[in-house]
C-alpha cells in the first residue's frame, strides 16, 4: 500500500481525517505506520488494529465505533496494486477506448442526435494522420478557435470585430470559414467534388458534408479513401487561411493542387492500395483506391 496511514484514505467521498478528526491521526500511536500494518486477515474474516496515545473518552469510543462500522466491509488482499483503464474490458489504455469514451460522454452531455453520433464514431475509419482527425473532430464539435467562438467563451471582448478578415459583414463562423468564405473555399470544394465523381449541392456544416462523401463511395476502401480527402481538404483550408496574414491572397487552383498532393502521400503511407503513381491518383482517385 502507498497510503502511509488509514486516516489518509477516503471511502466515497469523504476523507476519515475529516470525519474522525479527534480518534484519527492526531490520538494514533502509529504514524509511521502503513495501512497494511493495520489490517490483518484470517482468509474469513480482515481485523483493523488501532491503538491510541491514551485511553480514549467516551465520545472518541463513540466516533471509533463509527469508523469500524466503515472499515467493517473493506477488504484488503495481498495482491499488488496495479493501474486499470474502466473504458477497456482487458483493462489496458487504448486511443481507440479513450476516443470512444469521449464521444459516448459527450454524446450525452451535449445532447447529439443518433447521426451527429454516428459521425463521430467513424470518423477515425479514414487513414489519416492523427492530428489532421483531432483538427476534423474540433471542427465537427464547433469547438474551432473562429471569432464568434472566441467571443462567446470569452477569450475575446464582447465588442470585439466578429466580421470575417476575408469578408465584409460576414461573421466568422466556423462553417463560414471552410465552405463560404471569400467564395475561393467555395471553388475548392466544387473541385474536389469532381475530381472524385461526386455531385452534390455545398452541405451547411461540416456533419452532413462528412455522411455524404462518406455514403457516396462504393466500397470500403473507397469510402476510407474518400474521408482521407475530406480530412486533407479542411486541413488545407486552414493553413491556407492563415497564410493570408502573410501572401495576402488565396489563389483556388493551387489549392486544390496541394489537396491532391497531400492526399496522394498519405494514401501512399498509411492505405493498403496497391502503389499508384500521381499521375494516376490525379485523374481517378476512386481508381488508384480499388486497386
Amino acid at each position: 500500500m502507498v497510503v502511509p496511514h488509514p486516516f489518509g484514505c477516503q471511502l466515497g467521498l469523504v476523507m476519515f481525517l475529516s470525519q474522525f478528526p479527534f480518534c484519527g491521526f492526531f490520538l494514533s500511536s502509529q504514524k509511521e505506520c502503513l495501512v497494511e500494518e493495520f489490517y490483518s486477515n484470517d482468509g474469513v474474516n480482515g481485523n483493523w488494529s488501532l491503538f491510541w496515545r491514551r485511553t480514549l473518552f467516551q465520545w472518541e469510543l463513540d466516533l471509533l465505533g463509527s469508523l469500524k462500522e466503515l472499515l467493517e466491509p473493506v477488504r484488503l488482499s495481498s495482491v499488488e496494486d496495479f493501474w486499470r483503464w474502466l473504458p477497456n474490458t482487458d483493462g489496458t489504455f487504448s486511443i481507440n477506448s479513450s476516443y470512444n469514451y469521449l464521444v459516448k460522454e459527450l454524446r450525452y452531455s451535449e445532447g447529439l442526435d443518433f447521426e451527429a453520433a454516428e459521425v463521430f464514431k467513424q470518423l477515425w475509419e479514414s487513414p489519416t494522420p492523427s492530428k489532421v482527425i483531432a483538427f476534423s473532430w474540433q471542427l465537427l464539435y464547433d469547438r474551432f478557435p473562429s471569432r464568434s467562438n472566441l467571443i462567446y467563451r470569452g477569450i475575446l471582448a464582447p465588442d470585439a470585430p466578429r466580421d470575417c478578415v476575408g469578408c465584409v459583414g460576414v461573421v466568422e463562423s466556423s462553417n463560414h470559414i471552410f465552405f463560404h468564405c471569400s467564395n475561393t473555399f467555395f471553388l475548392v470544394w466544387n473541385a474536389i467534388f469532381r475530381w472524385i465523381g461526386v455531385v452534390v449541392v455545398i452541405p451547411p456544416n461540416s456533419s452532413v458534408l462528412f455522411e455524404v462523401i462518406r455514403g457516396a463511395a462504393k466500397s470500403n476502401k473507397d469510402r476510407q479513401g474518400f474521408l482521407m480527402i475530406w480530412h486533407a481538404t479542411l486541413w488545407t483550408i486552414w493553413k491556407t487561411r492563415n497564410n493570408i496574414f502573410s501572401n495576402g491572397s488565396i489563389d483556388s487552383t493551387v489549392m486544390v493542387d496541394e489537396i491532391k498532393v497531400l492526399s496522394w502521400r498519405w494514401s501512399l503511407a498509411t492505405t493498403k492500395m496497391s502503389p499508384c503513381l500521381f499521375y494516376d491518383w490525379t485523374w481517378d482517385p476512386g481508381d488508384c483506391l480499388s486497386r
